[in-house]
């Protein structure tokens, strides 16, 4: 072998230390940076021109994992939800409250029937009449609060759904750009490996809003579509997912759908932080609704005797005289609970809860009042409660009973899956993920190999002297 081959594999195998040396130095560097992965250089043995064989380097490639990524992403998925519909579902259990806390409508409905107990008891004391009445206004606002509280949340993920919904297709577009960015650096023999990572991080982002399936083809891009199979991106084109948050919601507002390309995916969307806030938006909400609607429509039709002297308010579509409460329409009306309230014939003049048309003491209208808040009656099933007949008292309670079965619920299943997730999320650390002991241990490798290459050019250099002055 020539002094001069040997010279090539020495300056070889230095500029592939080099080299790998980098690559190593950037690992150690980007150790705690979220979303690397461990980059490696592949390098190959190369012919030199004058015989034997060099070392030259590939292009910095990353470590990936594929399968294992695909599984954290359904997890986060998956997790993104639960903790989303813990979150909501809490929300609705401080909004019922529980039963003998003194703030439910359970506690608010027996104060009513307490205090309609005790003017029946004594059915021409005026302060038992005003009583009565007041406790029926306290019912009837809690019930009105409570629906407010509702709508109040549906708006709120409403309004989430278009903040996610803005941030969801940021990600795309940036998944998108980079693909450009990606198949123009392949295409030129150069690395990708830090860009690649971006991509994936924003798939992430993606993954936290809504389901999502994925599949890279051979120039590099990446595409992405719904689980449903519609296309978010497709090369460097993102199709953004249209939303219009309605601001103002009411039980009866018809809210906006979510689009791609025209195409109503709304359905389709069930996982994800967005899949859950369309959940509770679309169903979980609503049925409390109806809860509530099927109480105030029982509570409305049970408070009325014939002997009581009030007249129709005008206030509902129902004709509310001989009603204790007024504004309900059990014909048409979705959302009683909003607008309820003790007739204002009462109001204006409690003394009727123990008098008759005529003026005359009528011990019956309280008494028969009494007795009805504590009958059992039909309720239509409402909200996950099926049909049953039972009391007032005792709906309530199926009511505030479900809502805490349903919060507690919700809070096990998103620990569980938040556990499940950072276990899936450090199995996939562990594999693609940066090692330090690993990297040092490469570079210990590195440097001597280096001092090694650097060694023989030395002893080529001195020889090649020796060579000259003989």
């Amino acid at each position: 072998m020539s002094l001069s081959v040997a010279l090539q594999y020495a300056v070889s195998g230095l500029t592939a230390t080099q080299a790998q040396l980098q690559v190593v130095s950037s690992n150690i560097a980007n150790a705690q940076t979220p979303g690397y992965s461990e980059e490696t250089l592949p390098q190959t043995s190369s012919p030199v021109s004058s015989g034997g064989s060099g070392v030259i380097t590939g292009v910095v490639q990353r470590v990936t994992a594929n399968i294992l990524q695909k599984t954290v992403l359904g997890q986060t998925t998956t997790s993104s939800a639960a903790a989303t519909l813990d979150n909501y579902q809490s929300q609705v259990q401080t909004l019922l409250g529980q039963i003998g806390s003194g703030n439910s409508l359970g506690d608010s409905l027996n104060s009513f029937a307490s205090a309609m107990q005790a003017a029946a008891t004594t059915p021409q004391d005026p302060l038992a009449q005003a009583q009565a009445v007041n406790s029926g206004q306290q019912l009837a606002q809690q019930l009105n609060s409570l629906s407010s509280g509702v709508q109040n949340l549906r708006a709120s993920a409403d309004s989430q759904i278009g903040t996610d919904v803005g941030t969801l297709n940021t990600a795309l577009s940036s998944i998108a750009s980079l693909n450009t960015q990606i198949s123009q650096l392949q295409a030129l023999g150069q690395s990708t490996a830090s860009l690649e990572d971006q991509r994936d991080q924003a798939l992430t982002q993606v993954s936290q809003l809504i389901g999502v399936q994925s599949y890279t083809r051979p120039d590099g891009t990446m595409v992405v579509l719904t689980t449903g199979g519609k296309t978010l991106v497709d090369g460097n084109n993102a199709r953004p997912v249209a939303y219009t948050p309605s601001g103002t919601v009411t039980a009866s507002s018809v809210l906006s759908p979510l689009t791609v390309a025209g195409l109503d995916v709304t359905s389709e969307t069930n996982t994800g932080e967005i899949g859950a806030l369309l959940q509770m938006r679309d169903t979980a909400l609503p049925g409390l609704t109806a809860q509530l609607n099927q109480f105030t429509n029982n509570l409305f039709n049970l408070t009325t005797t014939a002997n009581l002297n009030t007249t129709n308010s005008g206030l509902g579509a129902t004709n509310d005289a001989h009603h204790f409460f007024a504004d309900v329409d059990t014909g048409a009306g979705v959302d009683n609970a909003s607008t309820i309230e003790v007739n204002p014939d009462l109001t204006a003049s409690p003394s009727l809860l123990g008098t008759d048309a005529g003026g005359a003491a009528d011990p019956t209208i309280t008494q028969a009042l009494s007795q009805a808040v504590q009958n059992t009656t039909g309720f239509a099933a409402a909200g996950g409660i099926g049909a049953t007949t039972t009391t007032l008292s005792n709906y309530v309670g199926q009511v505030i009973g479900n809502a805490a079965t349903t919060a507690s619920a919700a809070t096990s299943n998103s620990s569980d899956q938040s556990a499940l997730l950072s276990q899936m999320q450090a199995q996939y650390s562990s594999t693609v993920g940066v090692s330090l002991d690993t990297e040092l241990s490469k570079l210990v490798t590195y440097q001597n190999a280096y001092g090694a290459s650097a060694r023989v050019i030395t002893t080529i250099e001195t020889m090649f002297q020796a060579l000259m002055n003989a």
